[in-house]
């Protein structure tokens, strides 16, 4: 069966001397895994460079009903980045968002949304021409809003502590430490009530912006099991230092 769809690489690993296995959010069917051969051939349809973190392609493949690996029949580049392969900041942005796709998202099936969110994402990162330092923070912030924990309520002087765990802004301290103070509750609440378009308005210092990145990563392993640690953090943390 041949499916026609657009999707984002988010992980390739070495399956032989000539081979891949590569994980590919897809558009129209979610994550999908494929084995792609001779990719190193002179003769292949496929390069090497069509599967780099994060490109954005248009692909064909052959579903196979017996297994979760599938082939691909063509493969496309859609969108050339201008400017996150080369600029130090944006490309290890992309790094951390990267990670955070492929540990975040497990689904097989279809999510226009999530995939759209992804891909603007991308394109407002790479055409950006102001400060990026809060980018990743709202992006990984609403990515929850697809992934089915985004915080509820509003900080405000009735609720003005943030619940990890419940996802929530409470009036009252929890009875577990999994909560995080007003102050950081505050910057959280900004973030939500933010856009693209703002974000840079938003004034953290360098601490600040580290401790809210590390919280919004606990929030993520309390509502994710198998999400894990995040090891690019420390690749943003001295770009952005």
């Amino acid at each position: 069966m041949l499916i026609k769809t657009s999707g984002i690489i988010l992980h390739s690993t070495n399956y032989s001397e000539s081979s891949l296995i590569v994980k590919i959010y897809t558009r129209n069917n979610g994550l999908q895994s494929f084995i792609v051969s001779g990719i190193r051939s002179k003769k292949s349809k496929n390069k090497i460079n069509l599967f780099q973190p994060l490109a954005i392609v248009d692909l064909v493949f052959i579903k196979n009903e017996k297994s979760n690996l599938h082939r691909i029949s063509e493969m496309t580049s859609v969108k050339t980045y201008n400017e996150i392969p080369y600029n130090f900041v944006k490309s290890s942005i992309a790094l951390l968002l990267n990670e955070i796709l492929y540990k975040a998202i497990k689904e097989e099936h279809e999510n226009e949304d999530l995939y759209d969110y992804i891909v603007s994402s991308l394109q407002i990162l790479d055409l950006k021409t102001d400060n990026c330092s809060n980018f990743h923070i709202y992006f990984i912030l609403h990515l929850t809003r697809y992934l089915g924990f985004f915080p509820q309520g509003e900080f405000g002087n009735d609720s003005s502590l943030f619940d990890l765990q419940d996802g929530r802004f409470v009036n009252y301290i929890p009875h577990h430490s999994m909560y995080l103070s007003a102050s950081k509750s505050k910057m959280l609440n900004d973030f939500v009530l933010s856009s693209y378009d703002t974000i840079q308005l938003l004034v953290l210092t360098k601490v600040e912006r580290k401790q809210l990145l590390q919280s919004i990563i606990l929030f993520y392993q309390l509502h994710i099991n198998t999400f894990g640690e995040i090891k690019s953090i420390e690749v943003l943390e001295e770009v952005l230092s």
